[in-house]
């Protein structure tokens, strides 16, 4: 049995996360995706998180970002600049299902990309926009990024400590829920063109798509008039409830108490078992008007143990906890490697970088075929095979293109954006580093 996805085609002109996230996971169960990349202007994931931290030589094609976002993937790089190079993303238009884009409605009129436009070439393409605040609007021409529209979706108002301002989260939310929403959006437009032959215009507001997710706050205004202000890691009526520091350098432990039984039972771990019985404490009501004194009394203890056996012995006694775990953790993590969810990923002999373990894909399918991952493209690797190949062009035209600059290898300006890991320290950018990092990746992971 095949891939899912086999013989589904799609052209990805996209930036960072919201449409190449969206387009990996399709790639991922069998879609042939071909991402255009431009020469002229580089694709910001390309510039930094570089594997060992080196700028030097062809720094481009070794972005750790852009490898994760784009596996699995074809690419070539156009001068869309030019007729020539609008001519070959059109050429390849018209032979795929779907074309994905997460420019301002601006950028794409001004290449002629629109969908009244690509449909005359492809009558039953299917085109996605993902920009930030949808194709109508006063809000629609408005350039976005992640920490725009996740404060413009309402998340970021909720999000902070009680009493202090909104906190924009580390990694963009709103791309991530922007691109699930976009493979729904698309596997639906795939089925309704199979019963009706029909492809269509797909609008994608990155900002709806994270205030999707936190209807409450909107409902509780229209039913109570209420605004709700921000609380941290507290909940609105369990205690104790958050993030506890443990033993070590920024180690935690996330627990959470909902009645007086799982109560009782924290405090017999903790071995403090009159706690359970103190009458500021002794029931939820209780527990939550001296929360504050509560977590102050926890943090005393649990930042005497270690993360995980805590975890452990919480969750043996019918506790709800989880050790809170960082990017390295991750990686070592005992139970998503007896799940199998990293796969090993070899990359370009050119880039220098050695077979790595990847985050894989966080679904198990009994029936449905998966294939390995191949990296993701270096710039310009299969101009040759879309452009001669799958276009038909001959070689002698390829060159012609590069010589003119309509297709290239490498970026015209290249500028990276690499901090020495020390001074990130320094600046409080990153907690800690390993040099050795190779070395214990080796013997977690084996020979990869």
């Amino acid at each position: 049995m095949g891939q899912p996805l086999s013989g589904i085609r799609i052209v990805e002109m996209g930036q960072l996360i919201a449409i190449p996230f969206a387009t990996k996971l399709l790639a991922d169960m069998g879609a042939e995706v071909i991402r255009i990349e431009s020469c002229s202007r580089l694709e910001e994931y390309r510039t930094y998180s570089l594997y060992d931290n080196d700028a030097t030589g062809e720094y481009w094609n070794r972005a750790a970002n852009f490898y994760e976002q784009n596996r699995n993937k074809f690419g070539i790089t156009l001068d869309l600049e030019t007729d020539k190079g609008i001519g070959l993303l059109k050429d390849i238009i018209s032979i795929s299902d779907v074309f994905a884009q997460n420019f301002t409605p601006r950028v794409v009129k001004k290449f002629g990309l629109e969908y009244e436009s690509l449909s005359q070439i492809k009558p039953d393409i299917i085109m996605v926009s993902s920009t930030g605040y949808g194709h109508t609007g006063p809000w629609s021409q408005f350039g976005a990024i992640g920490y725009g529209t996740e404060a413009a979706s309402g998340l970021t108002h909720m999000t902070g400590y009680e009493c202090g301002p909104p906190v924009l989260p580390q990694i963009p939310h709103a791309d991530f829920t922007a691109a699930e929403h976009t493979v729904f959006a698309i596997m639906t437009s795939l089925i309704h063109r199979a019963s009706t032959g029909a492809g269509q215009f797909i609008d994608i507001s990155q900002t709806e798509t994270l205030s999707a997710t936190i209807p409450e706050a909107m409902m509780d205004y229209s039913i109570n008039g209420a605004t709700k202000g921000r609380m941290g890691n507290q909940h609105s009526e369990m205690s104790p409830h958050g993030c506890y520091p443990c033993k070590g350098n920024d180690r935690w432990i996330a627990i959470s108490i909902e009645n007086d039984e799982e109560w009782i039972n924290l405090c017999s771990v903790l071995g403090n078992p009159k706690l359970a019985i103190e009458p500021r404490f002794s029931n939820a009501n209780n527990r939550h008007i001296h929360r504050k004194e509560l977590d102050q009394l926890l943090t005393n203890s649990t930042s005497l143990r270690d993360q995980y056996e805590l975890m452990k012995e919480l969750q043996e006694n019918k506790v709800p906890a989880g050790a809170v775990v960082n990017g390295k953790q991750l990686l070592f993590d005992p139970h998503l490697k007896a799940r199998g969810f990293f796969e090993t990923i070899s990359h370009h002999v050119t880039t220098g970088i050695p077979t790595l373990p990847y985050p894989s894909r966080p679904w198990k399918m009994s029936k449905s075929k998966v294939m390995g991952s191949n990296p993701a493209p270096i710039m310009g690797e299969h101009n040759e095979q879309v452009i001669c190949s799958l276009l038909g062009n001959t070689n002698e035209h390829l060159k012609s293109l590069e010589n003119e600059g309509v297709v290239g290898y490498k970026p015209i300006n290249p500028q990276s954006n690499t901090i020495p890991l020390e001074i990130q320290k320094r600046k409080g950018q990153i907690i800690e580093y390993d040099q050795n990092f190779r070395d214990e990746i080796h013997e977690h992971f084996g020979d990869l």
